[in-house]
């Protein structure tokens, strides 16, 4: 009798996750798109503990559209796939489904991450794809170029779970995303609104939600449970729906943080005018690398000195302001005409970490730009090879 009453309870329940299953595949308004949402939570490093916080929130900003979101989460246990389910008129409650467990692995490989897009690609097929991705960064820069020692530097995605820290560069990255997979990436890292950064993403992703200056910890996560429906919400042009999650992140450390915490940069991007933007800023590069004292009156987003760079310069300097000091007046109207049409949303606070090596931000175009300098040897001859530079020399 016990195994025929568990059998009762049993039954019950598996024909309500049905129902909620058969509900959640066949979408509320089959009219509009669907969309998957990959998060790819990059977390084998001292941001372990902080995925944890992000994968709840998330969890709690889940409400089922006909859309599907898998979370891919590195930490120092290990990795897996993760998918949000229920939220649904069935199964009201948001809950977190294991799909794979991978074990120990890169996460900053570009082998994973395209390894990772393929199976979503595959497994969850969709109209629009989107994408969320979290770790540390450092733009476009090359491994090893902003911190020292080596060990302890950045590039898009870390990992140091393993014997050696691994880090993926950006033309890597760029790589891995098959051509026109997503409608919009939103890095929630530090230092990614560049003007190379976008333009090594042209044909990957329509739209970029980046920062010029860093993400100050915990970054996107109290907003993702009242802000994550505007990502996957299809019935919204994709600009606005991105706008609106912007503002909505700026407007929560507006209001809840003081001091230097009161700190954020946001800009949308689109990628589809970047190759426009390189037309209208013929004549910016120098013929030579410029010298320290012709940067100083330039804004910049970096915090030179508190990654342990040395020589402690800055490196990320706002692409308007340098662009009008290189432009002539008759070319430079053309220009912040196309960097409208580029930069389609920013906004910033006042001030970045200010009283902790920080800045004002008086100038805040939504891109940032290297610039070659004598103290950078190096950097000069890797900024020569990014596909921007080539832009704009009309290559």
């Amino acid at each position: 009798m016990k195994v025929i009453r568990s059998i009762f309870v049993i039954l019950p329940l598996t024909v309500l996750l049905g129902s909620c299953i058969q509900e959640e595949y066949a979408g509320p308004d089959p009219d509009l798109p669907t969309r998957t949402i990959v998060v790819y939570l990059g977390g084998d490093s001292n941001l372990s503990d902080e995925t944890a916080r992000k994968v709840e929130a998330l969890r709690q900003g889940w409400t089922y559209t006909g859309n599907k979101c898998l979370i891919y989460q590195d930490t120092r246990d290990g990795a897996r796939l993760l998918r949000l389910r229920g939220g649904c008129r069935v199964t009201p409650t948001p809950y977190v489904e294991t799909v794979r467990e991978y074990g120990a692995e890169d996460s900053a490989s570009a082998e994973t991450f395209a390894r990772v897009l393929r199976e979503v690609a595959r497994e969850y097929p969709a109209d629009s794809y989107g994408m969320i991705f979290f770790s540390h960064a450092s733009g476009w820069l090359p491994s090893g170029t902003l911190q020292r020692p080596r060990n302890q530097s950045r590039s898009i995605g870390v990992d140091d779970g393993g014997t050696a820290r691994s880090e993926m560069e950006l033309a890597d990255f760029a790589a891995a995303i098959p051509d026109g997979m997503f409608d919009f990436i939103v890095f929630e890292t530090c230092l990614t609104a560049g003007v190379e950064v976008a333009c090594e993403l042209r044909g990957k992703a329509d739209y970029l939600l980046a920062s010029s200056a860093e993400i100050v910890s915990p970054g996107f996560t109290p907003v993702y449970p009242a802000a994550l429906r505007l990502l996957c919400n299809t019935a919204e042009e994709v600009q606005t729906a991105l706008s609106a999650f912007g503002q909505a992140y700026m407007d929560y450390v507006s209001i809840n943080y003081t001091g230097a915490r009161r700190s954020a940069t946001l800009s949308l991007i689109d990628t589809r005018e970047i190759s426009l933007l390189a037309v209208r800023m013929h004549g910016t590069l120098p013929a030579y690398p410029v010298g320290t004292s012709d940067l100083t009156r330039l804004q910049h987003f970096d915090r030179p000195g508190s990654y342990g760079d040395s020589p402690a310069l800055p490196r990320y300097f706002d692409l308007d302001e340098w662009a009008e000091t290189r432009l002539t007046p008759e070319d430079y109207p053309d220009f912040r005409t196309q960097l409208n049409r580029t930069v389609v949303w920013k906004a910033s606070t006042e001030t970045f970490m200010d009283g902790q090596n920080g800045f004002a931000v008086r100038r805040h175009s939504g891109l940032t730009t290297y610039v070659e300098q004598e103290a950078f040897p190096a950097l000069n001859e890797a900024y020569r090879r990014l596909s921007w530079y080539t832009a704009l020399q009309g290559i």
